[in-house]
């Protein structure tokens, strides 16, 4: 039987660099809508999630996802693992595919591709995290709930509380620990991507998802975008400055 396959994103608007930087809108669009498009493209899930936080400021947030059609769940803002478990408890999910909302730009094909691998190998966490080869922004972890359930029983420390996964990969098999089984999805192209920033933490960030979405459109694969870039030496590294 088909497992019931949920993505939940998170997002807020108390960004301590960027405050306010997911509604911040590129053509007609805010970068948030632009994301829930870009995820909604997945082959593979049976729903989504926007996890926001239970704050007035976030009802911006709340109000975006309810006109989507989106289910929307509002918890902790800074027990982040509390937020995602109750959502996808809330939403009976049976795989979670976690993405963010500071990935405008997240590819749903690769989506689909890590929830395929998630399958196949059958482990407890799925990503292309652990060891990276794809640009920062491309980010997608995909976990069973019963290991959600699990982190969220035995995780104590603040950072395993506001970093979802942290508490599985870092005791992961992949890490010589036994607490979680892991698979790590790499660049199907051999080449290490993990220097090019396609997330939104700065204004500059901003800068250049207005020019790549302006020049390009935001239906492009990840790949598309790279390649832009590559043969854009400036813009491609005009958000490294002080990182």
């Amino acid at each position: 039987m088909k497992k019931r396959i949920i993505a939940i994103t998170q997002a807020r608007t108390g960004s301590v660099r960027l405050p306010g930087k997911v509604l911040m809108t590129v053509g007609n669009k805010t970068l948030l809508e632009t994301h829930i498009a870009r995820v909604r493209a997945s082959k593979l899930i049976d729903g989504i999630v926007l996890a926001t936080t239970n704050k007035e400021a976030d009802d911006a947030i709340a109000t975006i996802g309810e006109q989507l059609g989106l289910q929307v769940y509002r918890g902790s803002e800074n027990d982040v693992l509390d937020r995602y478990y109750q959502a996808a408890k809330h939403a009976n999910a049976e795989v979670i595919v976690r993405v963010t909302s500071d990935c405008p730009l997240v590819d749903a094909d690769l989506m689909d591709e890590i929830i395929q691998a998630h399958l196949n190998h059958a482990k407890d966490f799925t990503s292309n995290v652990i060891f990276r080869t794809f640009p920062d922004g491309m980010d997608v972890e995909v976990f069973d709930f019963l290991m959600l359930k699990k982190t969220w029983e035995e995780s104590v420390s603040q950072l395993d509380r506001e970093h979802v996964t942290y508490y599985m990969w870092k005791n992961s098999d992949l890490m010589g620990k036994d607490v979680c089984t892991a698979y790590n999805v790499v660049s199907g192209d051999g080449k290490d991507h993990s220097n090019i920033r396609l997330t939104l933490d700065y204004i500059e960030d901003f800068n250049l998802f207005k020019i790549l979405i302006e020049e390009l459109g935001a239906e492009r694969t990840w790949q598309e975008y790279v390649y832009y870039l590559s043969r854009n030496f400036e813009l491609k590294n005009s958000n490294l400055i002080n990182r």
